[in-house]
């Protein structure tokens, strides 16, 4: 039995990690099933301490009866991710930016052991999962990166070589216009795995584009993507990394960075 849980209660997942033998232990629950969460404490952790942060914090906090500590969404972040970073032993310089896409996007710059956050964006995972479901019906987050990696960008996204007859000013490959090949998409099928496909493309440039600039504000190349949008999405990695020449960052997506906020929750003090 744990005797402290740190727990980020998120607006689409709530995740948990506790001390176990000396190794942590991870558990996802979604935000629609909170009482799963509260069961899954009254069973197995009733007299641990409960470190909570996040946007459900709150209402998670007024449902179980342990003793509960609020803890600061963005400290326990930075904090959390630290500590992920360190495990996964990435070779990363004092100074790096974090990029946490969640439900939305948060991007936080560390320096040392201080982090100030920088600003965020509406873009993110809830954005997927809403367009996916309003273009293609589709709600299960595993069927819908797993049916975008099939699909194909051409046709529905109009390329700078789409534009350009000639030589182009930027790379023929890059994006003029996410979903903006009105010509192509009027007269052809449309396949849902094209669209999805689309439709994480331009998200993840998206939050690459916002990122960038902060990242050259602060003087860092490294940009590190956490958050659970990225798990079991191969797809948002390959979009992100095909820009590291051209942009001259790196990106590293470190192992289980999805429970940043609540690893950091747990070593709060």
């Amino acid at each position: 039995m744990a005797n402290v849980i740190g727990i980020d209660a998120g607006g689409t997942l709530i995740k948990t990690v506790h001390l176990e033998n000396n190794q942590y232990c991870y558990q996802t629950f979604s935000t629609n099933d909170i009482m799963e969460v509260v069961l899954w404490v009254n069973e197995n952790h009733r007299e641990a301490k409960l470190m909570i942060t996040g946007g459900k914090q709150t209402k998670l906090a007024q449902l179980v009866d342990n003793e509960v500590e609020m803890v600061p969404e963005f400290e326990a972040t930075t904090s959390g991710i630290q500590a992920i970073v360190n495990q996964a032993n990435l070779a990363l310089p004092d100074s790096y930016l974090v990029v946490n896409v969640g439900t939305g996007t948060s991007i936080h710059s560390v320096n040392g052991k201080s982090a100030e956050r920088l600003g965020g964006t509406g873009v993110g995972g809830g954005m997927l999962m809403g367009l996916a479901y309003l273009l293609t019906g589709r709600t299960n987050f595993q069927e819908i990166t797993r049916l975008a990696e099939k699909g194909d960008r051409n046709g529905i996204d109009l390329k700078v070589k789409d534009i350009y007859e000639g030589a182009s000013p930027i790379g023929g490959d890059l994006t003029a216009s996410n979903f903006g090949f009105i010509e192509r998409i009027k007269h052809n099928e449309v396949k849902n795995e094209d669209v999805l496909a689309c439709l994480i493309g331009m998200i993840s440039e998206s939050i690459l584009m916002m990122a960038i600039p902060f990242a050259k504000t602060t003087s860092t190349a490294n940009i590190v993507f956490i958050g659970s949008t990225f798990q079991s999405n191969p797809l948002f990695r390959q979009q992100l990394e095909r820009f590291e020449e051209l942009f001259d960052i790196k990106a590293y997506f470190p192992h289980r960075g999805q429970f940043s906020g609540a690893v950091g929750a747990l070593l709060y003090r």
